[in-house]
């Protein structure tokens, strides 16, 4: 039996991503920007509020990663010591996954628990043109390697 946790073998089954999907069903297609900012705030907060209501325990939402910077985590699992990050657009996925291993790496740095892993979940559309790439591929294996961080890509998809 393998030692790994339930969420570094397959993301993709974990309830936090589960979750994601069912609030990313709320998604609208027609609209003007603002509609769809508006949109995408409502579904990642919907997303967050059963993240933790699977286990108030062990989830916990808008983790701040350092009392100097405005910056949070999403959802972080306690228990597995895994961040989980949602871009509900696809559009510029790119820069905020980067932005997203930043945090996780800028919080390893400064808590004596460290995050294992860093799951990404963006819309399929577009998150997957831009970061089902080698550019993003070659740096995940670069963090694996190199810092002990484990970064996965979930898309989600409409209804």
């Amino acid at each position: 039996m393998s030692s790994q946790s339930k969420s570094e073998q397959d993301a993709s089954t974990h309830p936090v991503v589960t979750v994601a999907q069912e609030a990313f069903k709320g998604r609208i297609i027609d609209g003007d920007v603002s509609a769809h900012t508006r949109n995408a705030q409502a579904i990642a907060k919907t997303w967050r509020m059963a993240a933790v209501s699977l286990d108030p325990s062990r989830y916990q939402c808008e983790v701040l990663v350092r009392p100097d910077l405005d910056q949070r985590i999403d959802v972080l699992d306690r228990t597995e010591m895994c961040a989980f990050e949602f871009k509900v657009s696809g559009k510029n996925a790119t820069a905020e996954f980067y932005k997203d291993i930043v945090k996780v790496l800028l919080w390893n740095e400064h808590h004596p628990e460290k995050i294992k892993m860093l799951v990404f979940i963006t819309e399929e559309t577009s998150g997957r043109r831009h970061l089902d790439t080698a550019m993003p591929k070659a740096f995940m294996k670069f963090l694996a390697q190199n810092h002990g961080l484990k970064v996965q890509v979930e898309f989600v998809r409409s209804a």
